[in-house]
Formats: C-alpha cells, sequence, structure tokens
C-alpha cells in the first residue's frame, strides 16, 4: 500500500516538473522567435506551443508515466491537452463575466489545471 502510495507521489512529481519544464521551454523558445526572427506574437507562441507540447509529450510518456511512445497514447495526450485547453478558456471566461483581477485568474487556471490533467492522463492517456 504504501508502495503504491509513494510511486503516485513519485509520478506527480514528474508529472510537476516536467510542467515546468515544459513551461519554460516555451517561454525561451517564444523569447528566441521574438528576437532572432521578429516573429509575431502569435506565430512565435505557435512554434513555442508546439515545441512545448512535444517536450511535454516525451517527458511525462516516458519519464512521468513510464510509459512507450505509441500513436495511441499520443492521440489521449493530445485529446487530454484540447481538453485543458478548453478548461482554461472556460476558467478565463468565468474570471472575466465574474471580473476577477487578471492576476488571480492566472493562479486559479494554474491550480485547477494541471491536477485535472494528471488525474486525465492517469486514468485514460496512460491506463
Amino acid at each position: 500500500m504504501f508502495a503504491l502510495l509513494h510511486a503516485e507521489r513519485v509520478r506527480l512529481a514528474r508529472f510537476g516538473l516536467s510542467g515546468l519544464c515544459s513551461t519554460a521551454l516555451h517561454v525561451l523558445t517564444a523569447s528566441a522567435m521574438y528576437a532572432w526572427f521578429d516573429a509575431t506574437q502569435v506565430v512565435a507562441n505557435a512554434v513555442a506551443f508546439i515545441c512545448a507540447t512535444a517536450f511535454s509529450y516525451l517527458a511525462n510518456t516516458l519519464w512521468s508515466f513510464s510509459s512507450t511512445v505509441h500513436s495511441r497514447n499520443l492521440v489521449r495526450y493530445l485529446t487530454v491537452a484540447l481538453i485543458g485547453f478548453v478548461e482554461t478558456m472556460l476558467l478565463a471566461r468565468a474570471a472575466e463575466l465574474l471580473d476577477v483581477p487578471r492576476g488571480w485568474a492566472i493562479v486559479a487556471i494554474a491550480l485547477l489545471s494541471p491536477p485535472t490533467m494528471f488525474v486525465l492522463h492517469r486514468v485514460w492517456t496512460y491506463r
């Protein structure tokens, strides 16, 4: 029982660290696109999103959930990522309607979205 709880905590910690690294990669990629190519915000963030999502898939598949790279879990991973995007947009819209300050909206999204993603990946993507 304790070994199972320990394994789940390790998986969760790895998921969190992968998310932080993915976020850092997004920021660095978008910044580089601005600096080196004078890219627009849309182009820079699109390229950064693709890079960060690819990294995140590989890191979570191989390290966080100790799985193998396969088309089935890739499609599921991307589906969960889309669900996360929709959740983020719904939370942002709710914050807007409730006139919540932008900073608090970001905090709410940062606190609510990762647990949703972890659970969905745990019970569906990598089952």
